[in-house]
């Protein structure tokens, strides 16, 4: 009966050992599901990472057409500002230029005044009659 127990043993052992190879067997079976999974979600995650880059790209094409046009609208500003005071200071001048000239023409209608006075006198002293320059 040695035998015969020492079979049973053996046989009691395999059908363990077979109980715990099943169970591995199922554990690797949901390992490989969920690595699957795992697999499937990197592949998600790895598309979605591409579609971000090329948005990326196309923001960053967008922002350097901006800085372009930004540098654009800068120099005309910057060309603009040298304009205005370039016209602010013939403006000062013109407005100098035009204070003397108003002088001058005081200046001129005084004298061409005094020259009208002047041929008025001349021609009434002349209009006398019997008059021999004198008075």
């Amino acid at each position: 009966m040695n035998v015969e127990e020492t079979l049973q043993a053996i046989a009691h052992s395999q059908l363990r050992a077979e109980k715990r190879a099943e169970l591995a067997d199922r554990r690797a079976d949901r390992a490989d599901e969920r690595m699957d999974r795992a697999e499937q979600r990197a592949a998600l995650v790895e598309q979605r990472a591409t579609l971000a880059d090329r948005r990326a790209d196309r923001a960053d094409r967008r922002m350097d057409q901006f800085d372009k046009k930004l540098e654009v609208t800068r120099r005309l500003v910057q060309q603009g500002m040298k304009i205005v005071i370039d016209l602010g200071k013939s403006q000062k001048e013109l407005s100098k230029n035009q204070k003397e000239l108003g002088k001058s023409q005081k200046e001129l209608d005084f004298k061409f005044n005094a020259l009208i006075d002047a041929q008025n006198r001349l021609a009434e002293m002349l209009m006398r009659k019997g008059t021999n320059g004198r008075r």
